[in-house]
């Protein structure tokens, strides 16, 4: 049914391109359109200037001053523990007046007093030792936490810019339709299309208009998360520059090899060497501390004082405590700490291996769906739209078209994004980024 009025719509239109007001309004249009196309190359230039890229905003997130702080605060922590653990323990100055009456006169007794204690084996050094290690872990922490963020930055700049060009084909997709739609209206008031057709279109309309409404609110809500990662203001992330398609996968071997140095084993390795000093510590807990004192005892007496130098030594007795539960909770923190770092590193070189599978398999596919036809897809627009007009084709046909072309271009950007985002994972589990 709707093949005969779209015949008589083409015949109309090729009536009145030979009227001359026909021939002004065709002109008009295409003035009109180099116009818009000439403003838009402006704008598109405007913008690729004005636009961030992935670089930019990660540097921009990694530069906050809360984030700064934080990391710079975590690691004054751990540095504390080196510092506290080196210092010798503080000498003692203590002072006592004693005074005792008798029947001759009072007995004064006055005593200075300075004690120092001394550690002779080597505990301390040790202890220091493990701290240092500790202080190795929370450096290896760092970078784990400046990796995370910087993917999670890469992420949201990849998802923001995924919905930005979802946006913008169904804008393109839209528009389409509308100048389709305003078209059939104007030959449904002069009864050359069905009444179906019109409604056809208008419904076709106001689901790409639906369609793209939801687009932005998604553009939206992954911009206002950008802007929360970097530290940019929302309005200054509407303009992102960037292929969303990664760039061709790294050699896994390569990858593998730099596996053992990537921070989270890094610092469960540190954590058990620092378990280990601990425990070394702890098994020389028979050796008692040293403590020296040195002074001046002053007696006086009714009929003639005196005084003299007092020297002591004092050591505990290590009979009952001599570190047994540290050296338990030791050697029982470094056993868990090296089987953690035997699971997880074997955890990591299968994620790292399907990962850099995924990543590869992605691509590929992204690549080759691309590569498959945007001319194929337009193409087959450009064949229905000629048909269309010539009566050979109907609406449904044309929305069609439309909707392929629409499909095509969604599912290259889906493909992108996955291909991004598995290329981002698989750096990450690597332990090495391009922005550190």
């Amino acid at each position: 049914m709707s093949r005969e009025p779209s015949r008589t719509w083409a015949l109309s239109w090729r009536l009145q391109v030979h009227r001359p007001i026909s021939r002004i309004k065709l002109l008009a249009i295409t003035l009109t359109a180099l116009s818009l196309g000439n403003v838009q190359a402006e704008d598109l230039s405007i913008t690729e200037s004005l636009a961030l890229t992935e670089r930019q905003i990660v540097t921009s997130a990694l530069s906050r001053p809360a984030w700064i702080e934080a990391e710079s605060g975590r690691m004054a922590h751990a540095e504390s523990i080196v510092t506290e653990t080196g210092m010798m323990p503080n000498p003692v100055f203590s002072f006592s007046r004693d005074r005792l009456g008798m029947t001759g006169g009072d007995i004064t007794e006055r005593t200075v007093e300075v004690s120092q204690t001394f550690d002779l084996s080597g505990r301390r050094s040790l202890r220091h030792e493990a701290a240092t290690q500790r202080l190795d872990a929370a450096r290896s922490d760092s970078r784990i936490r400046r990796l995370n963020t910087i993917a999670d930055v890469r992420r949201s700049f990849a998802v923001t810019m995924h919905h930005v060009q979802i946006q913008s084909a169904l804008g393109l997709w839209l528009t389409r339709i509308e100048q389709a739609a305003t078209m059939t209206a104007k030959l449904a008031k002069a009864g050359e299309v069905s009444g179906y057709d019109r409604r056809r279109i208008e419904r076709e309309a106001q689901t790409a208009r639906t369609r793209l409404t939801l687009a932005q609110a998604d553009a939206a809500r992954s911009r206002e998360m950008l802007s929360a990662l970097s530290g940019k203001k929302p309005d200054e992330v509407t303009r992102l520059l960037g292929e969303l398609l990664p760039d061709s996968t790294p050699a896994l071997e390569g990858l593998q090899a730099g596996l053992r140095q990537r921070p989270d084993l890094a610092s469960l390795l540190a954590q058990a060497e620092a378990s280990g000093r601990e425990g070394q510590a702890a098994r020389r807990g028979w050796i008692p501390d040293l403590t020296l004192r040195v002074g001046q005892r002053t007696l006086v007496e009714p009929t003639q004082s005196g005084n003299g130098a007092i020297v002591g030594v004092s050591f505990s007795i290590p009979l009952f405590d001599r570190s047994q539960a540290l050296q338990q909770r030791s050697l029982a923190d470094q056993q868990t700490l090296r089987a953690e770092h035997q699971m997880a590193e074997a955890k990591a070189d299968a994620e790292l291996r399907g990962a850099w599978q995924q990543a590869g398999d992605l691509r590929t596919a992204a690549l080759a769906y691309r590569s498959d036809s945007p001319d194929g897809t337009q193409g087959l627009t450009a064949i229905a739209q000629a048909a269309y007009q010539s009566g050979e084709a109907g609406l449904l046909e044309l929305l069609d078209a439309y909707r392929t072309e629409l499909d095509f271009s969604t599912t290259a950007l889906d493909l992108a994004l996955r291909a991004r985002l598995a290329h981002i994972e698989l750096e990450t589990l690597s332990g090495v980024s391009s922005y550190e």
